[in-house]
This record gives C-alpha cells, sequence and structure tokens, in this order.
C-alpha cells in the first residue's frame, strides 16, 4: 500500500510526497537522496524508508540529530497506518492509503490548477477598474488559499505601505497592536521578499504547546510579497482557524503564480493611471506648473509628408 508523506519545514510550504510500497527512499539534506529535506537539524543522508509486503519501516542512518517516531528516539522501527516522526527538528506526517485515495489526491490537485487559472485570468482583464482589480485579487488569494480572511498591503506614492484590501476584516483588527494575525510572517516576507507559510497547528496534538513549534495560536497563515521586476509593490495574506488547512508545495506553486500576476496587473494599472494623469495640459515655467485644459491629440503629418 503506497504511503503519503508530508514534511513540516519551520516557516514553508509542507512538502508532500506520495511513496510507493515497493521500495526504498532515504531521506535527507543531501541534493541526491530520494526525498530531500533542507534544514540544519537534519543530516546529509539522514533516515531510510522501506515499504515491503509487511509494512513500512524507517531506519535512522546514523545521523547527528536523531530519528524520533512519535516522540520516542529510535535507530528502527515499523510505523502504523498513520505516524508521526521527527528527523532533527523537522516533523513528519506519514499515512498509508490506497490508490483510490491517491487518485482523489491527484484530482484534487487538478481541480485547484484549474480554479487557480479562472482567477489568473479575471486579473488579465484590462478594462477593469483599479477598484474592481484589487478586488478580484484579494478574493483569488483567499480562494485559492483556502482561508477564511484576508487584506492587501500596498505602498503609497510616498512609499508608506498602506491596507488597501481587506477580506472578512475589519480595518481596525489590521493594527500593529492588535492584529490577531501573525504580524511577524509579514515583517519576515517584506524584509526576506520571500513567501511565509505556517501551518505548525497540526503538530500541537503530538507536540503540546512548545512555542518554538506552534505558531500564533490555530491560524494557518500565507503571507506573500508581490513583487515586480524586483520592486516590492505589497504584501498578500490569508488565514485561516481551520486546523485541518496544511499549506502545501501545491498551495506555494499556485498561490505564487497567482500572485506574480497579480503584481504584474497592479503594475499595469498603476501605469494606466499615470497616464490618465497625463491627459491634462501644464503650462510650465520657472515658477509654477498651471493646467490650463485637456491634452490635444498630436497630430501626425500628412502621408505625402511621409513619403
Amino acid at each position: 500500500m503506497p504511503a503519503k508523506l508530508s514534511i513540516h519545514l519551520p516557516g514553508q510550504a509542507v512538502v508532500v510526497r506520495v511513496l510507493r510500497d515497493d521500495g526504498e527512499f532515504v531521506l535527507g539534506r543531501d541534493a541526491d537522496v530520494d526525498v530531500r529535506v533542507e534544514h540544519d537539524s537534519v543530516s546529509r543522508r539522514h533516515a531510510r524508508l522501506q515499504g515491503d509486503a509487511a509494512g513500512w519501516h524507517i531506519v535512522d542512518l546514523g545521523s547527528k540529530n536523531g530519528t524520533r517516531v512519535e516522540g520516542a528516539k529510535t535507530v528502527e522501527a515499523t510505523l502504523p497506518q498513520n505516524a508521526w516522526f521527527a528527523l532533527g527538528d523537522v516533523f513528519c506526517e506519514f499515512e498509508r492509503i490506497d490508490a483510490a485515495a491517491e487518485a482523489r489526491l491527484e484530482a484534487r490537485a487538478a481541480e485547484r490548477r484549474s480554479s487557480s487559472l479562472a482567477w489568473a485570468t479575471r486579473l488579465e482583464r484590462r478594462a477593469q477598474s483599479s477598484t474592481r482589480l484589487i478586488g478580484d485579487l484579494l478574493r483569488g488569494i483567499v480562494d485559492i488559499a483556502e482561508c477564511e480572511r484576508g487584506f492587501l498591503l500596498a505602498y503609497d506614492a510616498d512609499r508608506a505601505l498602506v491596507l488597501r484590501a481587506c477580506y472578512a476584516f475589519r480595518p481596525e483588527e489590521i493594527d500593529g497592536r492588535s492584529f490577531s494575525g501573525s504580524r511577524g510572517a509579514v515583517d519576515r516576507a517584506l524584509l526576506y521578499r520571500k513567501p511565509v507559510f505556517s501551518s505548525d497547528p497540526h503538530v500541537r496534538a503530538w507536540l503540546g504547546e512548545q512555542p518554538s513549534v506552534v505558531a500564533q495560536g490555530l491560524r494557518a497563515i500565507a503571507c506573500l510579497p508581490m513583487q515586480y521586476r524586483g520592486d516590492v509593490l505589497g504584501i498578500a495574506y490569508a488565514d485561516t482557524s481551520d486546523e485541518a488547512k496544511v499549506f502545501t508545495q501545491l498551495d506555494a506553486e499556485l498561490l505564487g503564480a497567482y500572485v506574480d500576476r497579480a503584481a504584474t496587473a497592479l503594475a499595469m494599472a498603476a501605469l494606466d493611471a499615470a497616464l490618465d494623469d497625463l491627459s491634462t495640459l501644464l503650462a510650465v515655467d520657472q515658477a509654477s506648473v498651471d493646467e490650463i485644459g485637456v491634452a490635444p491629440r498630436w497630430s501626425p503629418p500628412p502621408k505625402e509628408a511621409r513619403a
């Protein structure tokens, strides 16, 4: 029976792999292992998972920080139907699945890709107003992330970060002093210009309330910088109180692609607005700049002159 392995990397999307039950899979930090786990606490070749007719087994390969199954350090163990194990400080969820469950995972992924593409297509409607564009942008982020709430921060002309839109939030909730989401996620996304994902509550049942691994109460959080040609335009944020939500690599892929398109759409909308400002004729001298009417069109030369 195949197995689904979910690797919870701190601050990143969860890596999900479906493993066939007729082989061996080395897990570790090395680039050439079967399942790469990029974290400093994980050895280059940390552990081996093996599936056979008798079930699934895990073997520690002499790692520096050890392997734990259901919290107990082990050298070799047989995994039950569903189990948690840790490679160093990285927690992994193991679940045996059947062919039908594997097919459902694939169908769900295809469905989500289709929905994400539909939202991206809506963003490319250049005729829509900036208000409609921002509304569609935020609704798409919340929907693709499968979250309950969200907001957009964007830089204004003075490079001040302002709240542009909120979904299922009251504006006063998104305040530096009282924000109930993860302000730290926003700050990290701005500082490092990389997406931040947190769904650490899924290890709560095993690890209790340890603050080093459980982030911001019961919420799963996604926070992505919106960037266009190297410039950060703002931040897209979404969260949910649903403890069943895990942000996976598929989430990271879909949200990343959508936010990239959103940033381009916002940049084009800002350019359109700037061009609209050029519709006024200005009289400029050494002392002032005055609006004196509508900017007249430049008349091209007659065809004979261009010949």
